[in-house]
């Protein structure tokens, strides 16, 4: 039985599930996340095998048709839209070729340095978002596109709205839907070397819904400190650790694009074994101008 205690050293980590049901359906998924305490949805499985933990009951979606990145022109909000399945794999998220140009690039810049090919064959999109890592650049990357998500149970809703909740999520998602029309974008990050985690990383993108630019690895969540006109994102407008969320022009100015990276400073910063606050402060609105001045060519 697991007993909850730290491994010894040397000693294997595992993670034990009570039962795994292969859902036939997202309804099917939910009713059982609903229903049985204590059950999790398993996406590719690459973060959740690192715990040593049980888990009462696995739900496996891989039945439910959620692996594929389809287009469609009727979507509610973009019109041309991606619809990304939560079990579309990292490795498909990095090669496809309608996301690369609606992400104008980025979208396979940010996950190219996740670990591995053989990881990112496994992990899946959906779980990325799900666990709303700070250091994931999924969710990074999805932000600044102005990404929404379609769950079972919450309906639709915005990433951001997604990143800033801190309350558990019980909803199965099924896709994360972003615009399909070709963007210009950057993704930026350091790293202590090629496949480590992100100590920093911000995407900027100009897309049909105007310019984004999002700030990740605070450690923290990623946050939104550029959002577009259409959005609100006025001058006064402010994200939710208050630091202005500014709007820039199509050719952004040199004040709109400091005023950015006043932003960017503003942020909440945190220490973590891989940095400190202050370095992560100071380096952030130097990636803020390096990913607007890339995407504005």
């Amino acid at each position: 039985m697991f007993s909850g205690r730290e491994p010894a050293r040397g000693e294997m980590v595992v993670l034990r599930f009570g039962t795994y049901v292969r859902a036939k359906s997202p309804q099917d998924a939910y009713e059982l996340l609903r229903s049985k305490k204590g059950s999790r949805i398993v996406g590719g499985g690459g973060w959740m095998r690192l715990s040593r933990r049980s888990v009462g009951t696995v739900i496996d979606l891989g039945d439910c048709g959620l692996d594929a990145i389809n287009l469609t022109h009727d979507d509610p909000v973009f019109g041309d839209a991606l619809r990304i399945g939560a079990y579309v794999t990292l490795r498909s998220f990095e090669l496809d070729e309608h996301l690369d140009r609606a992400s104008g690039g980025a979208a396979a810049a940010a996950v190219h340095d996740i670990v591995g090919v053989q990881f990112r064959n496994l992990a899946t999109v959906g779980g990325s978002v799900c666990g709303r890592f700070g250091f994931s650049d999924v969710c990074l990357v999805l932000l600044a596109l102005g990404a929404h998500l379609e769950f079972v149970g919450a309906g639709r809703i915005p990433l951001e709205a997604f990143l800033m909740d801190k309350a558990t999520c019980r909803d199965v998602l099924t896709h994360v839907i972003v615009p399909a029309a070709p963007a210009q974008a950057s993704y930026q990050a350091v790293r202590r070397q090629a496949t480590d985690f992100p100590v920093i990383n911000v995407c900027a993108a100009h897309t049909c819904q105007g310019w984004r630019v999002a700030v990740g690895a605070r450690p923290g969540r990623p946050r939104l400190v550029v959002g577009s006109a259409q959005e609100g994102g006025a001058q006064d407008a402010s994200n939710s650790q208050g630091a202005p969320c500014v709007t820039l022009t199509d050719a952004p100015t040199a004040d709109e694009v400091e005023a950015a990276c006043a932003s960017a400073q503003r942020l909440t910063y945190s220490t973590n074994m891989l940095a400190d606050a202050a370095y992560r402060q100071e380096v952030a609105p130097v990636l803020v101008r390096r990913a607007i001045e890339e995407a504005a060519r």
